[in-house]
């Protein structure tokens, strides 16, 4: 980080942006690990940012600090309104979905049931980031929802996510997942559980080009419509 970061007393996570000035892009994203460490060597978790760690490395990578939460319920929301507000922006993002709880099609769904008038504006980033903002609670409403989803519920919503967005074109040599199948934890050992997982470090990865955000909030997601 360019600055020493400062997270407020009470806090239990922080908001982040990653930014890569030479390639353009930049990823948000929340933490909850507030240790000096890994404050200033965390870029992020996400599939993509990971992608673009594992091919670059952080050299060239300048990391802010964007806020501070005093609970969950309000990391994800701030997470969701700082990534709607540089999509607003025009920023080239390589985050994958509006940021909040996991799963996100399950979340997606109970942003429709909560905050309907938000989810309508979708299609439009500075609409939505409005939206966003206007109607905090019933956002809030939606995440709490999310938060307590049940266990089951929630991995196997985390697989169709990681079926869609990891590359599984290689077999994993760290799990022994098959292509086309997701990482496991604790593949390796016979204690359950064998829970869905993204790519180990060691599973090979395709030579593609990374996709990125273009900016448009559905631009690259699959959005669940209302019904």
């Amino acid at each position: 980080m360019n600055d020493q970061a400062v997270i407020e007393p009470g806090a239990i996570g922080y908001i982040f942006r990653t930014d890569n000035d030479h390639d353009g892009w930049s990823y948000i994203g929340q933490s909850t690990r507030l240790d000096p460490e890994h404050v200033n060597g965390y870029y992020g978790s996400g599939v993509n940012i990971q992608e673009a760690l594992a091919q670059s490395g952080p050299i060239g990578l300048r990391k802010t600090v964007l806020a501070t939460a005093a609970s969950e319920l309000e990391l994800h929301y701030l997470e969701m309104l700082q990534i709607a507000e540089a999509r607003a922006a025009g920023s080239v993002l390589l985050n994958g979905d509006l940021g909040g709880p996991r799963p996100f099609p399950s979340f997606q769904v109970l942003l429709w049931e909560e905050a309907p008038q938000v989810m309508g504006d979708i299609r439009d980033a500075a609409k939505f980031h409005r939206a966003l903002a206007k109607n905090r609670r019933k956002v809030e409403a939606a995440i709490q929802r999310a938060i307590v989803i049940l266990p089951d519920e929630f991995y196997e919503g985390y697989e169709r996510d990681l079926l869609v967005t990891m590359d599984l074109s290689h077999d994993c040599p760290s799990c022994g997942s098959s292509a086309g199948e997701v990482c496991r934890t604790n593949a390796k050992s016979p204690a359950p559980p064998h829970n869905p997982t993204k790519n180990h470090a060691k599973r090979p990865r395709s030579t593609e080009r990374l996709p990125v955000d273009t900016g448009h909030p559905g631009s690259r997601l699959t959005i669940v419509k209302r019904t």
